[in-house]
């Protein structure tokens, strides 16, 4: 149900993040985060990397990517 990740960004409280997960890219809400890490509940998975980003910027009410990814 719950998994742990670790990332290089600075994670916060309640925000989503997106990472590779198994053969797709993956997004977690951030339900814990300390200083020795923090952990994330599975949202759900994506085909592309850019579908996962997309969702991530919309649910964290960031609007729409500027740029699209290399």
């Amino acid at each position: 149900m719950y998994q742990e990740k670790q990332s290089t960004m600075k994670a916060i409280l309640g925000q989503y993040h997106y990472a590779p997960h198994r053969n797709f890219w993956g997004v977690w809400q951030w339900i814990s985060v300390s200083e020795n890490g923090a952990l994330g509940t599975f949202i759900k998975d994506f085909r592309s990397k850019e579908e996962a980003r997309e969702f991530v910027w919309e649910m964290n009410g960031w609007g729409t990517p500027k740029n699209k990814l290399n």
